[in-house]
C-alpha cells in the first residue's frame, strides 16, 4: 500500500512530496504524483521553450539540466517543444508590436528611459516563480528527486522583455506603419487612449505635460520671461529681475523696450474638472489616424530611405538567423543527435541490415570473425529481433549512454549503448561515435574432427573464430536467433542446435556428432594406408609407427624388410578429440643375422595395436599413428 505525504507549502517555501511506495503500488503512486505537478508544466514549458530549460537532480548523482538543445536525448518528441520554441517567438514578436502601436497612439512612456521597468518585473516574478512553482521534490525511500526551473532563467527573461522594447523602440513603428491592414489585430485589447477631458486637466495644471524634456525646457523658460514681462508692464516702477540677475546682483541690466499694448497674463485659476460624461476619444482606426503630437524642430522626423533599409536588411538578417538557429536547433536534436545515431544501429540490426550496422558502429572484431555479422546469417526465418526501439538517452560524467529495447523469442530485452563525440558533421553538427557495440557472444564446443560448422546456413571455419581458455569455439554475433549444426559431411552428422542471444548460459553450446556408415570404413583405409608406409621402412623400429623390434646389438642386424600379415580393425573412436583405436593386427619382418664371418637370413612376426588421431579435411579422412616405443 502506498502512502502519500504531502508537507504543505505554508511550512516550507517549496512544495514537497515524500512518496514511500511498496513494489504492488509504483504505478499508483506514480499516478498520485501528476496532479501535485500539473501546476508547474506552464512554467516549466515556458522556460524550455525559450532557450531556458528545467533541471532535474537525483540523490547521489549529479543535477542534468533539459534545454532544446539536449532534449532529443530524453525523448522522441524533442520536436514539439522546437514548434513551442517558434510559438514563442510569433508571441513575442506579436506582443512587441502590440507595445509599438500603444506607443504610436499614447506615447507619453515610449522612451529609452522606461525601458528597463518591464525587463526587472519580469526577472522579479520569475525569481518568486522560480521557488514557489516550480520547485517540486520526490521520495522514494532513501532516494530523491528535485526538479526546478534553473535559477539563472530570470536573467533570460529579462533579455526578453528587453528586445520587446528594443523592438518597439526602433524598427516596430517602420513594421506597424508599413502594414497598416494588421492595425487592428495589434490595437484590438490593448489599453485604451487616455480620456480627452483627463488631457485637457492634466495640461491645464501643466501646459507641457507629456512633451520631451528640451521642449519642456524650451516652453519654461518662455512662459517666465512672458511672465516678468507682464509684470513690469502691469508695474513700471517695480525693477525688472531676471534670473541672471538673481545670480548676480551687481550685474547692469539693459532696458526692457516697453509695448503699446498691455499684455494679457494667463490665468491664475486653475479651471475646475470637466465632468465625467466627457466622451473618451475613438480608437485610432489605422497608425494613419493617429494625431502626432507637436514636438521641437529636429524630434521625430520620419525616417530617411537610406535608415528604412538599413532596418529592412537588419530584420531580414535577424530573421534568416533565427531561421538558421531553429533549423540547426531541429536538426541537432533529431537527425545529428545521439538519439538519432542509436535509432539508426537498433534498426539495421532489427532489419537484419548487418552491413549497415557495422558501417554505423565499428564491431571491434578481427576481420575473419566477422563472417556472423553479415546479412546473409538474417536471411533464416525469426532471425533477427524485433520492436526495437531506444528509451531515452542520458549524458554524464562526460559518457552517453542509450536505453534501447528489443523483443526476441517473446521476451523483452534491456541493454545500454554507450556513445560519445567524435568530430563533427558538416563542421557544425556533432558526429557521435557508438563505444560498445551490440556485439554478441556464442561459446560452441566443438570436437576436434570438425572442420567446419554451419550457423544459420552460413559456414565457419576454425579462423572464423576465437578460441577460449577451454578450448571453444567463440562466435561473434548480433542480437537474435543462430541455428546451429555440424557442416554435414559424409562421414559426421550432428543435430541442430538453437541458441538466443538473450539466453543466460555459463555452459558453452554442445553438438551431438555422430559418425556415418562410410566413416568406419574410410577410417579404417587411413590407418590401412597408413601400415603401409610403415611397412616401408628398413629399420627395425619404424618410426611413428605401431610395431618393430628391440634389439640389443644393431651391428648384428641388417636388412630389415616389413610387410602387415594381419590389418586390425577399428575398435574405438571418439570424435570429440579425433583419437582411435584398433584390435589387433599383425605384421612379418625379415632381415639378416650376423653369424661369425657371415650373414644368415632370419624372419619374425609382431603383434600389435594401432592408435592415434583422426581428421576430416576436404572430404578426406586422414590419420596420425602413436609410435610404438620401440626405439630404443
Amino acid at each position: 500500500m502506498a502512502i502519500l505525504q504531502l508537507r504543505g507549502a505554508a511550512l516550507r517555501a517549496k512544495p514537497s512530496i515524500s512518496v514511500p511506495l511498496k513494489s504492488t503500488a509504483s504505478a499508483l503512486a506514480g499516478i498520485l504524483l501528476i496532479p501535485l505537478l500539473l501546476p508547474a508544466v506552464p512554467f516549466v514549458l515556458f522556460s524550455v521553450s525559450s532557450f531556458g530549460g528545467v533541471t532535474a537532480s537525483v540523490s547521489g548523482q549529479s543535477s542534468y539540466t533539459l534545454s532544446l538543445f539536449n532534449v532529443a536525448s530524453v525523448t522522441q518528441y524533442a520536436w514539439a517543444l522546437w514548434i513551442c520554441f517558434v510559438l514563442f517567438i510569433i508571441a513575442t514578436i506579436y506582443i512587441a508590436l502590440r507595445e509599438t502601436a500603444r506607443n504610436m497612439y499614447d506615447p507619453y512612456y515610449a522612451k529609452w528611459e522606461n525601458t528597463w521597468k518591464a525587463p526587472v518585473a519580469v526577472m522579479v516574478f520569475w525569481l518568486v516563480a522560480e521557488f514557489l512553482c516550480t520547485n517540486f521534490l520526490a521520495g522514494y525511500s532513501s532516494n530523491t528527486v528535485s526538479t526546478m526551473v534553473p535559477m539563472w532563467y530570470f536573467i533570460v527573461a529579462g533579455v526578453w522583455a528587453f528586445l520587446v522594447e528594443v523592438i518597439a523602440m526602433t524598427f516596430g513603428p517602420t513594421l506597424v506603419a508599413s502594414t497598416p491592414g494588421l492595425w487592428k489585430i495589434l490595437v484590438g485589447g490593448t489599453v485604451q487612449q487616455t480620456p480627452q477631458n483627463v488631457v485637457d486637466y492634466v495640461k491645464a495644471c501643466d501646459p507641457h505635460f507629456g512633451q520631451p524634456k528640451a521642449a519642456r525646457t524650451a516652453a519654461s523658460a518662455q512662459t517666465t520671461q512672458t511672465a516678468q514681462y507682464n509684470a513690469q508692464y502691469a508695474n513700471p516702477s517695480a525693477p525688472a529681475t531676471s534670473p541672471a540677475a538673481q545670480t548676480a546682483p551687481t550685474q547692469a541690466m539693459p532696458a526692457v523696450p516697453m509695448p503699446t499694448t498691455p499684455i494679457p497674463a494667463p490665468a491664475a485659476s486653475v479651471p475646475p474638472v470637466p465632468q465625467s460624461t466627457a466622451s473618451v476619444p475613438p480608437m485610432p482606426q489605422s497608425p494613419a489616424d493617429i494625431p502626432m503630437p507637436a514636438v521641437p524642430q529636429g524630434e521625430g522626423r520620419p525616417l530617411d530611405p537610406k535608415t528604412k533599409k538599413t532596418i529592412l536588411i537588419g530584420c531580414i538578417v535577424a530573421g534568416a538567423l533565427i531561421v538558421l538557429g531553429i533549423v540547426y536547433g531541429v536538426l541537432n536534436s533529431t537527425v545529428f543527435s545521439a538519439k538519432s545515431m542509436a535509432e539508426s544501429y537498433v534498426s539495421a540490426i532489427a532489419s537484419g541490415d548487418y552491413d549497415k550496422a557495422n558501417d554505423i558502429a565499428d564491431p571491434q572484431v578481427g576481420k575473419n570473425q566477422r563472417k556472423l555479422l553479415s546479412n546473409s546469417v538474417a536471411k533464416t526465418d525469426n532471425a533477427t529481433i524485433s520492436n526495437a526501439h531506444v528509451n531515452g538517452v542520458k549524458s554524464g560524467n562526460g559518457t552517453t549512454t542509450a536505453s534501447i529495447s528489443y523483443s526476441l523469442n517473446g521476451e523483452t530485452v534491456d541493454e545500454e549503448l554507450t556513445m560519445r563525440k567524435s568530430g563533427n558533421k558538416f563542421l557544425i553538427f556533432p558526429n557521435w561515435q557508438i563505444t560498445t557495440p551490440l556485439i554478441k557472444s556464442i561459446n560452441v564446443s566443438v570436437p576436434s574432427s570438425v572442420e567446419s560448422l554451419t550457423v544459420n546456413k552460413v559456414a565457419v571455419t576454425a579462423k572464423n573464430a576465437e578460441k577460449t581458455d577451454s578450448g571453444e569455439w567463440q562466435l561473434r554475433v548480433y542480437p537474435g536467433t543462430y541455428n546451429i549444426s555440424v557442416t554435414s559431411t559424409d562421414y559426421i552428422v550432428s543435430e541442430t542446435v538453437v541458441f538466443r542471444t538473450n539466453e543466460d548460459s555459463d555452459s558453452p553450446t554442445t553438438l551431438k556428432v555422430t559418425t556415418t556408415s562410410k566413416f568406419k570404413d574410410a577410417l579404417s583405409t587411413a590407418v590401412n594406408n597408413a601400415l603401409d608406409k610403415c611397412a616401408e621402412s628398413t629399420d627395425y623400429a619404424p618410426e611413428n609407427c605401431p610395431f618393430g623390434f628391440r634389439v640389443w646389438d644393431e651391428d648384428n642386424y641388417r636388412n630389415f624388410a616389413w610387410s602387415i600379415s594381419i590389418y586390425p580393425k577399428i575398435d574405438e573412436v571418439d570424435l570429440d578429440y579425433g583419437a582411435f583405436d584398433t584390435k589387433t593386427g599383425k605384421a612379418k619382418c625379415t632381415y639378416e643375422v650376423k653369424d661369425g664371418d657371415s650373414w644368415d637370413p632370419d624372419d619374425d612376426s609382431t603383434t600389435f595395436n594401432a592408435s592415434g588421431s583422426f581428421a576430416i579435411k576436404d572430404g578426406k579422412v586422414t590419420v596420425t599413428l602413436d609410435d610404438g616405443g620401440y626405439s630404443y
